[in-house]
């Protein structure tokens, strides 16, 4: 009978364009089949080969219809399962890490394959895609969210794996919350309805919540992950509250929709300005805008730290892409409202966020200060509500992730010869006991005060220029003055690595190959985009015009 009416109704079923969502796939499955392996514990091959014939099959179909980039993916995720178990008997933990950074590699892959083929086709104009009838947009906002979170999360990985182990908190579903939290990060890029948008949010904040409580014996893990649970819980129903208002004011939930209602005379403004008050609010708790920022420190110092690093990196990314795509693309006619709340919100956010790193003297606060300082700068390019704006936010907050990640990766090897928080007095010498680490931790400190030579340095350049461009000069002045106070803070951590003396009695930093990798990485990063940035933002560019 239900089949009989719904062939009746003529239902028109929403197409999906699974290339719109490709890159996700990956990620979302190998969390699944991971969690599955943690199940079977000691039989892995029970979901090892049908993953890998799954795999294959899936594969083999998408390259006989043309999808070979895709087909290949397939093929390789499905096989990366086996390969780990046979090469890896016996350690769950590096099968569970090798696998979750494969996929992290195949989204990076499908992430690229859509910008040269499905939003670039021949290397034209960039073309936007949407799928899910407008619930997901493939755009420039999507794609520079994928780049950022997908390589936070690929270096975060093997950053950690060392500490996670040292510390007995690598259980089998680290890999797994590490990969939906991922997925929730670049669907929120992609979110281009306000459903679409607070499922993301809520799917990256229940990964983030378990994860910054991974150390169950450890009392400020688990004040951390308390503290971030309530703050969180309580900012998010004020967001669904505002895009509640926002959906009374409006008559729809789609973002552009959204925006050709707003200033329309048979809109209500007294509720669409309300829900964009309450908005402001849930997403200023996200990025750690002040006043909303309290929860940022002891929750970055609680947490592990590797965890640490993937939020303070590859959150901020996820959350400017949703506050670029509600205040471009949902708001601009109320620019009027918005513009000099977040030009002020800015302002007090890098004065703060710099004075009181000063005083202290854990570096995880010290960074957590400076994750505060840099939100303010990246909501210069918000304010400037220009495409100049668009594309200097974007690349700002791909050069912080790496700069950040460099710097986490190095806190987490100083933090593993010795149990506990990690102060100056911990730095001290330590260019002189380990040259190659203290010289990536400089590095990476230069780049978050904007040296020039670091990718730092340009990402504040562009930033600063499109707010001067669209009349906010003040704001870059205060931004300036806040850069100089700041530049303060991580000069004097890399004094004390290379101006005093090394301590014997604290012993070296425990440096492993997967963390060498990763904060090499980051390190090479920082100084490519800061040498030769031209190619990347030249995708910033377009990719912003993409959008507006």
């Amino acid at each position: 009978m239900s089949v009989a009416l719904l062939a009746q109704a003529d239902l028109q079923l929403p197409a999906v364009e699974w290339s719109a969502i490709a890159p996700e796939l990956g990620p979302t499955a190998m969390a699944l089949v991971l969690l599955l392996l943690a199940v079977v514990r000691t039989r892995p091959f029970a979901v090892a080969v049908p993953t890998a014939l799954l795999g294959v099959a899936l594969g083999g179909w998408l390259v006989s219809v043309g999808q070979a980039v895709p087909g290949a993916v397939a093929i390789g995720l499905g096989l990366v399962v086996p390969a780990a178990v046979v090469a890896f008997p016996g350690r769950q933990s590096l099968v569970q890490a090798f696998s979750a950074a494969a996929s992290l590699v195949g989204a990076l892959v499908l992430t690229a394959w859509q910008y040269l083929v499905v939003l670039r086709p021949g290397l034209d104009q960039l073309v936007p895609q949407e799928a899910l009838a407008g619930a997901v947009a493939n755009d420039g906002i999507a794609l520079f969210t994928r780049l950022t979170v997908y390589l936070t999360a690929l270096l975060v990985i093997p950053i950690g794996y060392g500490y996670l182990q040292d510390r007995r908190i690598n259980r089998a579903e680290v890999e797994p919350l590490i990969l939906l939290a991922v997925v929730g990060m670049a669907a929120l890029g992609t979110a281009n309805d306000l459903i679409t948008m607070f499922v993301a949010l809520e799917v990256l904040s229940l990964a983030l919540y378990v994860l910054a409580g991974l150390a169950r014996r450890d009392r400020r893990s688990q004040e951390a992950s308390l503290k971030y649970f309530v703050l969180g819980a309580v900012a998010s129903a004020i967001l669904l509250y505002g895009m509640a208002l926002t959906f009374v004011a409006t008559g729809s939930v789609d973002i552009p929709s959204i925006g050709a209602a707003v200033g329309l005379v048979t809109t209500p403004e007294l509720v669409g300005v309300i829900g964009l008050g309450l908005v402001t609010v849930g997403v200023g708790f996200k990025v750690s805008l002040v006043p909303f920022q309290f929860w940022t420190p002891d929750v970055y110092q609680g947490a592990p730290t590797s965890i640490t690093g993937f939020m303070a990196a590859a959150v901020k990314a996820a959350a400017f892409a949703a506050i670029l795509r509600l205040y471009l693309v949902a708001f601009p006619d109320l620019e009027a409202l918005w513009v000099p709340v977040l030009a002020v919100l800015a302002a007090v956010t890098m004065l703060y966020g710099a004075f009181v790193a000063i005083v202290q003297h854990d570096l995880k606060r010290i960074l957590a200060y400076s994750s505060i300082t840099h939100a303010g700068y990246a909501t210069i390019g918000v304010v400037a509500n220009s495409d100049a704006g668009l594309s200097s936010t974007l690349w700002y907050l791909l050069t912080y992730a790496v700069g950040t990640l460099g710097a986490f990766g190095c806190v987490i090897a100083i933090e593993r010869r010795r149990r506990g928080e990690v102060t100056l007095l911990d730095l001290r010498g330590l260019g002189r006991s380990s040259p190659a680490l203290a010289g990536i931790l400089a590095l990476s400190l230069l780049s978050l005060a904007g040296i020039p030579g670091t990718g730092g340095f340009v990402g504040k350049l562009l930033v600063f220029q499109a707010g001067v461009a669209s009349g906010f000069a003040w704001l870059v002045v205060i931004g300036v003055l806040s850069s100089v106070v700041a530049a303060f803070f991580y000069l004097r951590i890399a004094g004390t690595m290379f101006l005093e003396e090394p301590d014997p009695a604290r012993g070296l930093p425990v440096v492993t190959t997967g963390l060498s990798f990763g904060v090499s990485v980051a390190a090479t990063l920082v100084l490519y985009l800061g040498v030769y940035p031209q190619p990347v933002l030249e995708i910033a560019n377009a990719a912003a015009a993409l959008v507006r």
